[in-house]
């Protein structure tokens, strides 16, 4: 019989579809029909379907959001701990003898909850989405989950890089729903049309949305008939117009178009509009949710050789570019475009390995091992 797991999200992270973000996302379809699951959040919406007994708002997690960036940049571990404290080992009291808390991508909670899970008889999961724990070396003494999740080996190795051999710590790659993407039903209806090219992501520089730009403006300067679609906003839930993304506007080229954000099956639907999705990270991507659901599409993908992005094109399916290198990103864009047999083979390519290894089911059983493994 597995334990009762209480997964404890982020602060700036409600268990909602439209304002959530990807580990709502994780959250929802991982957890989905795992009745000894239980998620803690700031706040939640029903959106995902969840029982109510099956969602715990905490909204002093608010709180911490508000008081978050002044804290992380002015406030000594000490202090910041003790707040930490004062908002989260009462909201976990529920954790029992033999349960797990799933802590999500936050080592300072895992570093004020440990002793504290650990004494009521229940252990701490650490599951990092990000490269968090190389802004943490001030709390490694404090950070002792009995176990590490990674979404990416890149992630694995980076936290063995800092904190030394972690035999307690297990990769979990990420998936896509094959329900809300999927291939489109009629490959052969757009073969005469002008190729559409799909970046669909956080609007921030790190997602490299100027190099998209800027690469679809070499393409139109080439002559190269292609248009690109941009999705998307500056945060989860359609977030304000920010300077980056208002000079992305000003100085796209007339074949590109920007589209306002959406979640679910309406992205879904802007997947299959698309012949070709490109992501050209300008950071060590760990893995991320976007070009899982480009796989599951069906579309061949031009994304940055970076982070965990390797690690999901490992069968095929991609063209890795340099970061930061939109003369690289422009020609295997352009090699896409002109070539339609090598189009559909890297498609069917990406497809095929996101049956194979990037389902949530697939996912859910990982995770299911993981805990089956855990020492009582």
């Amino acid at each position: 019989m597995l334990p009762r797991v209480y997964h404890l999200l982020t602060e700036s992270e409600p268990f909602a579809e439209h304002d959530g973000g990807a580990i709502s996302r994780w959250a929802a379809h991982v957890l989905r029909h795992d009745e000894d699951a239980v998620v803690l959040a700031p706040w939640a919406d029903d959106s995902w379907g969840f029982p109510e007994n099956r969602v715990q708002p905490i909204p002093q997690l608010l709180h911490y959001k508000r008081l978050q960036d002044f804290t992380r940049q002015k406030l000594p571990w000490g202090v910041r701990k003790h707040l930490l404290k004062s908002i989260l080992v009462s909201a976990t009291r529920v954790v029992g003898s033999g349960d797990v808390l799933w802590v999500h991508n936050r080592p300072e909670f895992a570093a004020v909850l440990s002793h504290s899970i650990q004494k009521q008889g229940g252990r701490l999961v650490l599951h990092m989405h990000n490269s968090h724990l190389r802004e943490s070396d001030h709390l490694r003494q404090d950070l002792a989950p009995d176990h590490f999740v990674f979404v990416s080996k890149f992630l694995q190795t980076e936290a063995q890089s800092i904190l030394g051999h972690l035999p307690n710590s297990t990769v979990l790659y990420n998936g896509a729903s094959a329900e809300v993407f999927y291939p489109k039903q009629n490959p052969d209806a757009q073969k005469e049309s002008v190729p559409m090219i799909l970046l669909a992501s956080r609007l921030v520089p790190e997602k490299g949305v100027h190099i998209f730009v800027a690469a679809m403006r070499l393409l139109l300067e080439r002559g190269v008939q292609a248009v690109g679609s941009v999705v998307g906003s500056s945060g989860f839930g359609g977030s304000k117009l920010t300077g980056y993304l208002r000079d992305l506007r000003k100085q796209a080229p007339p074949n590109v178009t920007f589209h306002e954000y959406c979640v679910g099956r309406a992205l879904g639907e802007k997947f299959r509009q698309a012949d070709i999705f490109c992501l050209p990270s300008t950071w060590h991507d760990p893995f991320p949710l976007v070009v899982l659901e480009a796989m599951a599409c069906g579309l061949p993908i031009v994304t940055t050789n970076s982070g965990g992005i390797p690690e999901m094109l490992t069968d095929g399916g991609g063209v890795l570019v340099s970061r930061d290198a939109v003369g690289e990103c422009a020609e295997a864009l352009e090699e896409l475009i002109c070539n339609v047999p090598l189009r559909r083979r890297m498609g069917s390519e990406a497809y095929s390995s996101f049956l194979k290894n990037y389902t949530w089911p697939a996912v859910y059983a990982n995770y299911r091992n993981i805990l089956r493994a855990m020492p009582s």
